[in-house]
């Protein structure tokens, strides 16, 4: 009897064992399917990010062709983001607190511009703000972190055509996609489309995107905007926490490249009694 005794532990083991197998969930990595939990995901995660304010740290460098370095400006603020439903659409508005250590006094701060007027109709008024203290010869007005995900909205999504790139560890599942038709998410000043592409790295498990790239040309100007998010115990939230980019221009006497990297952390509710559509 007692020689059986490990004979009937291994048969109650190995039971367990397919019972667990047999319960863990398959997880469809289908492009299709990752790219419709990812888009479920953005549709419930965008007006959670409504009125959001954090602290920003900016460094931007302006190098040579050659990778020499012309100039460099570190700028805090705080950073304040919100989506409008409305339009589909992220407002990013930065209020400088200080440049190179040096403290700010903007009287146009965002309790300011919101009195004014509702957001979407400042957007001149906050493109000017928040390129105030650029650097470089290159014009910036689209920077920001959560832009990738409106490729993922029900307004934009039908213009993108998405494509797998290989294969990743676990669940996660990276997409490339590229922007096939007009209107498109970046135009310039005259209005002229900039056809977008890029990648977004997704749990497949819960659509979660983790990671984004954006990327896209206007005349001699090409740019690329990389997000990573990470959670956030307060808002309960992946939050952008890092966010690259480069913009290189060739041509026209602007031979140069503008290189940024800005840091996210303290995300809080901003509270206003202003109406914001």
């Amino acid at each position: 009897m007692t020689a059986r005794a490990p004979i009937v532990g291994a048969c109650l083991a190995l039971s367990a064992s397919a019972l667990l197998f047999a319960q863990t969930p398959h997880i469809d990595t289908s492009v299709k399917a990752v790219t419709g939990a990812a888009s479920a995901y953005v549709e419930g995660y965008n007006p959670k990010m409504q009125n959001v304010l954090a602290d920003e740290v900016a460094v931007q460098r302006v190098l040579t062709p050659g990778g020499a370095e012309l100039q460099r400006r570190t700028t805090r603020a705080d950073f304040f983001l919100t989506y409008l439903p409305a339009d589909a659409t992220f407002i990013a508005v930065r209020d400088v607190r200080d440049v190179d250590g040096t403290p700010v006094d903007d009287p146009d701060n965002i309790r300011v511009l919101i009195q004014r007027a509702p957001l979407w109709r400042l957007a001149s008024a906050i493109a000017e703000k928040n390129s105030r203290f650029n650097i470089g010869a290159i014009t910036r007005t689209f920077n920001e972190p959560t832009l990738a995900l409106l490729v993922l909205t029900k307004r934009h999504r039908e213009r993108f055509k998405f494509d797998p790139i290989g294969a990743t560890p676990g669940p996660h599942v990276r997409i490339k996609f590229k922007e096939r038709d007009r209107p498109t998410l970046v135009a310039d000043t005259n209005g002229v489309p900039a056809f977008s592409s890029g990648e977004l790295t997704i749990d497949a498990a819960t659509g979660r995107v983790e990671h984004t790239v954006v990327e896209f040309a206007l005349k001699i100007i090409t740019a690329r905007i990389e997000t990573t998010y990470a959670e956030d115990a307060k808002l309960k939230l992946w939050v952008p926490s890092v966010m690259r980019e480069t913009y290189e221009a060739t041509g026209n006497g602007l031979d140069q490249t503008i290189k940024c990297v800005s840091t996210y952390t303290n995300y809080r509710k901003f509270e206003t009694s202003a109406i914001i559509k």
